[in-house]
């Protein structure tokens, strides 16, 4: 599979070290003295002319992750996908010759956390771009640190106000997302719902405090609202909260053609045995956290679940990826946050390849804004940012995935984003 990678970096690297290597190295010639027989012979000029040195010192990256909080069966193969995006560039010549040094810290899906490790990599290890988690909380409090550093980070931190202010609609400088926003991906779980599954109500259960959560309940509402659908409730909880079994309970004595629930892995579980144990039968609509390990942590029978996912692990990179990922650290089911980590660094790295400082981090964050154009990705689509966003282009490909009765997962139906529209 290395050798699948390498021949894909290689083109890519051979390519970039051509932009980023042009116009720039060589000096302008000495004066050259009136009299031609005082000219010395071309060869004897360039043998006398010191030649510079390549740069090859270590490019410094942060990655910043969630591996032992509540999101931590994201964040520990999204830290993953990260290292080995970078191991295989390494491996291929590095950026323009120059290696990567990834440094990676624990966020525990903290804010505060999130903060401290930030500060870390910036003031003491020296990081130039920092890869973000899929976290949109932590996220959101590096918007003016990474301005205030030039500091670029590039994530999968899908709560829009993470990459635009929500006042001005204005990109952030210094933030990038390469994935659907959650406003996105909660328009497509709607759509499919209603077009599809012919569900006329639903109701939902999710969590205020995490801005994912809210950031993908609304537009999924929204757009069921304006379709002709109806809500019945919209139960909460919050971080704090261990059981919503009350709100589960009210829910159910409702009797939804189906129930929404968005939030991280371990609550999505909760929520769901609290609707099952409740008595609901109806169908289950759900954010990309309800994948694996998602079914082998339940404890009540996985039925009628619907959700949407990222990638087709059938082909593609994404396929390498988790079976390489699969082998290496022992894990027993595929997770597409793998291909989160390696789409975050090909972004970073194509920016630097072709930045003439790839440590600059104002040169860099200009390249991620108007020269991330058609970047191979672990998935099917390629990625180019939008300047006026920093988040992709709506024509990536998002699924709808279902679970069968043996525990194996269906792909059901495929959306592009450019569908999307806000309603």
């Amino acid at each position: 599979m290395k050798k699948l990678f390498a021949a894909f970096l290689i083109c890519a690297l051979t390519a970039s070290q051509l932009i980023g290597c042009s116009g720039g190295g060589s000096t302008a010639p000495a004066t050259q003295a009136a009299s031609a027989e005082t000219e010395a012979p071309a060869a004897e000029k360039e043998a006398a002319e010191p030649q510079a040195e390549a740069n090859t010192d270590p490019i410094k990256i942060g990655c910043i992750q969630d591996t032992t909080g509540g999101a931590s069966s994201a964040g520990q193969p999204n830290q993953w996908g990260a290292e080995y995006a970078v191991r295989i560039i390494n491996e291929n010549g590095g950026i323009n010759g120059r290696p990567i040094e990834i440094y990676c810290r624990d966020c525990q899906n903290d804010t505060e956390v999130g903060v401290t490790v930030y500060r870390e990599l910036v003031d003491e290890v020296g990081v130039c771009a920092i890869i973000g988690p899929p976290l949109s909380n932590p996220a959101s409090a590096w918007v003016d640190l990474a301005t205030e550093d030039k500091v670029p980070i590039v994530g999968h931190f899908m709560d829009e106000i993470c990459t635009t202010d929500p006042d001005t609609g204005e990109a952030y400088p210094y933030m990038f997302l390469v994935e659907p926003s959650s406003a996105v991906q909660g328009y497509i779980l709607a759509k499919y719902a209603l077009d599809e599954l012919g569900i006329k109500s639903v109701a939902s259960l999710y969590n205020t405090s995490n801005a994912f959560a809210v950031t993908q309940e609304k537009p999924f509402v929204d757009y069921f609202v304006n379709n002709g659908g109806e809500v019945l409730a919209e139960e909460t909880f919050g971080w704090a909260d261990t059981d919503y079994s009350a709100q589960a309970q009210k829910i159910a004595s409702l009797n939804p053609d189906a129930v929404l629930l968005t939030d991280y892995a371990n609550q999505m579980v909760t929520a769901y045995d609290n609707l099952r144990d409740a008595g609901y039968e109806g169908y289950i609509l759900g954010a990309n956290t309800m994948a694996a390990p998602f079914n082998t942590l339940v404890k009540n029978p996985v039925k009628d679940c619907y959700y949407v996912k990222n990638y087709d692990f059938t082909s593609g990179k994404i396929a390498d990826l988790v079976k390489v990922h699969m082998e290496e650290t022992g894990t027993d089911y595929p997770s597409g946050n793998v291909g989160f980590g390696w789409d975050a660094v090909q972004v970073l790295a194509s920016a630097m390849q072709q930045a003439e400082d790839p440590t600059n981090g104002e040169e860099v964050r200009d390249i991620l804004e108007n020269k991330t154009v058609d970047i191979e990705s672990a998935g099917e689509v390629n990625i180019t940012l939008v300047p006026e966003t920093h988040r992709p282009t709506r024509d990536m490909g998002m699924f709808i995935v279902t679970y069968n009765e043996d525990g194996t997962t269906e792909e059901v139906q495929t959306y592009l984003t450019s569908d999307y529209k806000a309603e």
